[in-house]
């Protein structure tokens, strides 16, 4: 059984990655909404069950150029539409 301390070191470099490989500025989203948004999507990457799937994602695009959030990620509207500010 997964703990919650595993849990959260494994999505929290996943987020990471994703919001780089997506081309999220952290501190501007930590700066929307008074940290909201950031912790929105945060909680919202360690409810997700796509474990497998964002690692695939993340080992198959490019590390050197921006992408948009793949359509299984539950933080793609958010990221979308923080990257539309």
């Amino acid at each position: 059984m997964t703990t919650f301390l595993s849990r959260l070191a494994v999505h929290s470099k996943l987020f990471g990655l994703m919001l780089e490989r997506c081309g999220i500025d952290p501190a501007g989203l930590a700066a929307e909404r008074c940290g909201l948004s950031l912790a929105a999507a945060a909680r919202a990457c360690m409810a997700c069950g796509r474990t497998v799937s964002c690692r695939r994602w993340l080992a198959s695009s490019d590390p050197r150029s921006q992408s948009d959030p793949p359509p299984f990620c539950p933080n793609a509207r958010r990221f979308a539409a923080f990257r539309k500010n």
